[in-house]
């Protein structure tokens, strides 16, 4: 009988075993460290001061050591910098600003910084400033006026779609099939007394919302608080993005309603005169 040849490592189904482990545990090691890195970028970016080794670690619930790791590791990549002595950090310009001036983005701040600011000095709100990408929400702007409101602290709107300006604003420029199926099955989430929970009578709020040109949210995130938003088109005709007013719930009376919105729908009116730059945001998103 001829002898049989000795397993290798190759063809050994326990080492294939072991090496599949390993390359499993190599890539959750280094998933695991992107995160804690992406963590401790989310900790300096909002940070209004430079932050220490120790605070960075305590906020970020690591061991000193595996911080100051880190740290060095986004050093290199330069999206941190060092200052003062030397022991304090702060996220770099790169990560700070990482949008090139002439990014879509960028470019809609400025090209309808005018027409914006203009919208929220007449009507003494809040005006936000919101370009969608895919079905993510983000801000672009928030201009005051003396006495409004700041609601927002994030670029990137997580507030729920059915009780939201922006929201209800981002499902309207869909078609009910894709609503239905980015909002799930309903009842919807409850926030307050006045947020519409049933399918069927969100469809038909947005269904009155279609025929006037703006969607109404009245104390239903936040009682107290009330917001109305218009999307505006590329000269195509497709949405990609709404401007928002927010404010007090007592601001937003029947005759100040009236007006407000005439004011909203023709500052939307003249953003694709404005902005060439929705084209492009079009193009970012997607669309086209």
């Amino acid at each position: 009988m001829a002898k049989r040849p000795a397993s290798t490592a190759s063809d050994s189904p326990s080492d294939e075993t072991d090496a599949g482990g390993a390359d499993k545990g190599a890539a959750a090691l280094r998933t695991g460290t992107l995160l804690r890195g992406l963590a401790i970028l989310d900790i300096l970016i909002p940070a209004g001061h430079p932050l220490s080794l120790a605070e960075i670690a305590a906020e970020a619930d690591l061991d000193l050591s595996t911080a100051l790791r880190l740290l060095r590791t986004l050093e290199e990549a330069r999206q941190v910098i060092r200052v003062g002595d030397g022991k304090r950090y702060v996220a770099s310009p790169k990560a700070l600003r990482p949008l090139p001036l002439l990014h879509p983005i960028e470019q809609l701040r400025r090209e309808v910084d005018p027409i914006i600011r203009d919208l929220a000095a007449k009507v003494s709100k809040t005006v936000v400033l919101v370009a969608y990408l895919g079905t993510e929400r983000v801000v672009v702007e928030v201009m005051q006026s003396a006495g409004s409101l700041s609601p927002y602290y994030s670029t990137w709107l997580h507030g729920p779609l059915h009780a939201s300006g922006p929201g209800k604003a981002l499902l309207l420029s869909m078609d009910a099939t894709r609503r239905r199926a980015l909002l799930g099955a309903a009842p919807y989430a409850t926030f307050t007394a006045s947020t519409i929970t049933d399918a069927k009578a969100l469809e038909a709020d947005l269904e009155r919302a279609a025929k006037r040109g703006y969607v109404l949210v009245r104390n239903e995130y936040y009682e107290g608080l009330s917001a109305m938003a218009t999307n505006f088109q590329t000269f195509g005709g497709r949405a990609v993005g709404c401007i928002a007013l927010t404010g007090h719930s007592a601001d937003f009376d029947e005759g100040s309603i009236d007006a407000m919105a005439a004011e909203l729908m023709a500052c939307a009116r003249l953003m694709p005169l404005q902005a060439v730059s929705l084209k492009m945001l079009d193009q970012l998103a997607g669309r086209s």
